[in-house]
């Protein structure tokens, strides 16, 4: 799915992550990002860019994203790289 946010949409970053990575996001979401829900929690994603997975909350009251974690994201070559290996 594509998860897409309003320019004035307010992160919130309680982990204070450095301000590069807040504004890489929020770069990502108002652009349009790749996605996945958490099937566990509702309001939860996983969104990605090419260097970093991003996980989120929406607030379904706000409309604000909360940063809860980021971690590096394989590159598209890897995950290729990947899927001919189990194949």
């Amino acid at each position: 799915m594509v998860l897409r946010v309003k320019v004035q949409t307010k992160v919130e970053n309680p982990r204070g992550y450095i301000a590069k990575v807040v504004d890489e996001l929020r770069n990502l979401l108002t652009a349009g990002a790749r996605a996945r829900r958490d099937p566990s929690r509702e309001n939860f994603y996983e969104v990605e860019n090419a260097n970093n997975i991003f996980y989120i909350h929406i607030s379904p009251l706000t409309g604000n994203v909360v940063l809860l974690a980021k971690w590096p994201g394989q590159t598209r070559d890897a995950r290729e790289k990947a899927k001919n290996v189990t194949a």
